[in-house]
């Protein structure tokens, strides 16, 4: 008997219709907004954990990285990102057994918008197969939902195959309980330069600083941890984690 997964990975982003379509330029300027220093050398070993159509490591090719590998569970996905993304390894299969099977293998793994698709028990497999597949001083960079976040609800159950949720003290609690020493945690609203971008962003510093304020009202600030925003409402959650 298939199991929901096996039916709703199999054409995953077919399935959303035009919510998942594919935006090189758009996306790209995301990233750029977005995402951490990346590794030195061009030659670092760099995996994209849930890779859909290839679009993250299309960025980072960009940068001159050249060892680069997406790994995702959806054949039609996979085939859009090996048509533009030639010269890459892609690998078919599931992110936890493709970690469990490297050993201290690479310099940065990079999972966005997957970790909630994991339950507790998989989430902290996929942690722990993480931390052993990065060699030491490897980084781990996660993007999830924020789950304090006012609406959160409305990304938790837009999808069939979201499991859990997330929010800055639970990321914490996890990956210092898998092994990883250093964690940073920020809340994120990635806003697009035009205008309706900007008056979102504006509107969301209003509504976000003010759920911020009841957020601290509920739990009290509680001890300040250098990088870990706790008290964060913004909707997405962006978490670097490094390998000691």
């Amino acid at each position: 008997m298939s199991s929901y997964r096996d039916i709703l990975y199999r054409n995953y982003s077919a399935s959303f219709e035009g919510q998942k379509a594919l935006d090189v330029g758009m996306q790209h300027e995301q990233y750029e907004a977005t995402y951490p220093a990346l590794p030195a050398d061009p030659g670092s070993s760099i995996v994209d954990l849930g890779c859909g159509k290839g679009e993250w490591i299309a960025w980072v090719a960009s940068k001159g990285f050249t060892s680069l590998t997406g790994v995702d569970l959806s054949p039609s996905d996979l085939a859009i990102a090996r048509s533009h993304g030639s010269g890459h390894v892609w690998v078919e299969e599931n992110v936890i057994s493709f970690l469990e099977s490297h050993t201290e293998a690479f310099d940065l793994l990079h999972a966005k918008d997957i970790i909630e698709h994991f339950t507790k028990d998989e989430f902290i497999r996929f942690l722990t197969a993480a931390r052993n597949a990065l060699k030491p001083g490897g980084r781990l960079w996660m993007l999830t939902f924020n789950a304090q976040s006012p609406l959160s609800s409305v990304t938790r159950y837009g999808d069939f195959t979201h499991e859990t949720g997330h929010t800055p003290s639970s990321l914490t609690q996890c990956l210092r309980a898998c092994g990883f020493a250093a964690v940073l945690v920020s809340g994120l609203h990635y806003c697009s330069p035009s205008l309706g971008g900007r008056l979102r962003a504006m509107l969301g510093m209003l509504v976000y600083g003010c759920c911020r304020v009841l957020i601290q009202l509920r739990h009290g600030k509680g001890p300040l941890t250098p990088g870990i925003d706790r008290m964060t409402a913004m909707p997405d959650l962006l978490v670097e984690a490094v390998k000691s």
